[in-house]
């Protein structure tokens, strides 16, 4: 149940992001940044471009939340959600974006992770979402993005952060263990 918490609070962050003077102040920036406001990097996962995107993100995270509930702990959770936004807030600056908001990454990551859960727990379906989502990732790094969601967005779909949280995702599934009498990194 920390899990459910946790998510909760996200959710409470990502809204309070969305205030205009609090977004300009949070929203990932790539010259803000290089002036020295580091904190975008992680910040600019919370802000949204919009209304639309703010709740289809907050929408996959409830899904995700109740997709792989059984597999949340706090320990794994807190960290991998941060890892994650570290690793995208880098990788966006090898990308052409000079500003970036969105919490999509991340939910990529979140879904990996569940899925590959999925697969070490012989979940039938596993290997079929991660093949799925596998080409998703190649459509929208062969294309650039969706357009649909570009447009309902108002801004470009940043794939980059989508693959970066994917393979953070994949890495906590196959390092990091936690369950019921478990938790921390395998050994």
């Amino acid at each position: 149940m920390a899990h459910l918490r946790f998510v909760g609070l996200l959710a409470i962050i990502i809204l309070i992001a969305q205030i205009p003077i609090i977004h300009q102040l949070m929203v990932w920036d790539r010259t803000d940044i290089l002036a020295g406001q580091w904190w975008r990097i992680v910040t600019g996962n919370l802000t949204h471009t919009n209304f639309i995107h703010l709740a289809m993100n907050l929408t996959g995270l409830v899904v995700l939340t109740f997709l792989h509930r059984e597999y949340y702990g706090s320990r794994s959770l807190i960290p991998m959600i941060w890892v994650m936004m570290v690793v995208i807030g880098a990788v966006m600056f090898v990308s052409p974006f000079d500003w970036y908001a969105g919490l999509s990454g991340v939910l990529h990551g979140l879904f990996v992770w569940g899925v590959v859960r999925d697969i070490q727990n012989k979940v039938p379906l596993g290997w079929i979402m991660l093949a799925g989502v596998i080409v998703k990732l190649g459509y929208e790094a062969y294309t650039g993005g969706d357009a649909m969601t570009a447009d309902l967005i108002e801004a470009g779909v940043a794939y980059q952060a989508h693959v970066a949280g994917a393979l953070v995702g994949i890495a906590f599934a196959l390092v990091w263990k936690e369950g019921p009498g478990q938790s921390g990194p395998r050994s």
